[in-house]
């Protein structure tokens, strides 16, 4: 009877620890997908927290309108992002191929690829990330040596969404996939709770 019941056991928490495997593994192909960028921690066995390298750069991105090329531009001056796993909307993950050179609009020719990979990601309807935003001019404006959060103005700030980018777009888009796999996993295991 000891023995049955040690198996049944075992077998009822081998899904568990299985997800709990799978999301640990996950969450170590986003950091080493995303370690030219800045870092990733895990903060418990769900949340991670992102710290891009700072300055955030500018993103441009060109569009077709009209016949005429638009430019559209973001800038995420984000010291850190905590990211519950469950709550990233994982459809909504995507990836667009940015110009991050101040002179890319002088340059620009019609079907020019851009030179970053940025990654996209947005919450559930409802749910947003805390971050910790800062100033980018002030940032860009400081002098060498060691500096305090508030001499560039770090502040909390929520958001619904985020970029992220990627020098690589090979690395970007495995950070991706890791990222998406890690998302249904975090779910799957708090169900299991």
């Amino acid at each position: 009877m000891k023995k049955f019941l040690l198996l049944l056991l075992g077998v009822s928490f081998a899904p568990a620890c299985g997800v709990a495997q799978d999301l640990a593994s996950s969450v170590q192909a986003m950091t080493a997908a995303y370690s030219e960028s800045g870092s990733i921690v895990a903060l418990d066995a769900t949340t991670i927290l992102i710290q891009p390298k700072m300055p955030a750069p500018v993103c441009a991105v060109p569009r077709q309108t009209g016949g005429k090329t638009a430019w559209s531009y973001y800038a995420f001056p984000l010291a850190s992002i905590t990211v519950p796993l469950a709550i990233v909307d994982e459809t909504l993950i995507g990836q667009d191929v940015v110009f991050t050179d101040p002179d890319a609009i002088k340059s620009y020719k019609a079907g020019a690829v851009g030179d970053t990979t940025m990654v996209i990601i947005a919450g559930v309807p409802g749910k947003q990330f805390h971050t910790m935003a800062y100033n980018r001019d002030k940032f860009l404006h400081l002098g060498p040596g060691p500096h305090s959060a508030s001499d560039y103005g770090e502040s909390p700030d929520d958001t619904e969404a985020f970029g992220l980018t990627f020098a690589d777009r090979a690395e970007a888009q495995r950070f991706a996939a890791a990222l998406k796999a890690a998302v249904i996993l975090a779910r799957a295991q708090m169900a299991a709770r």
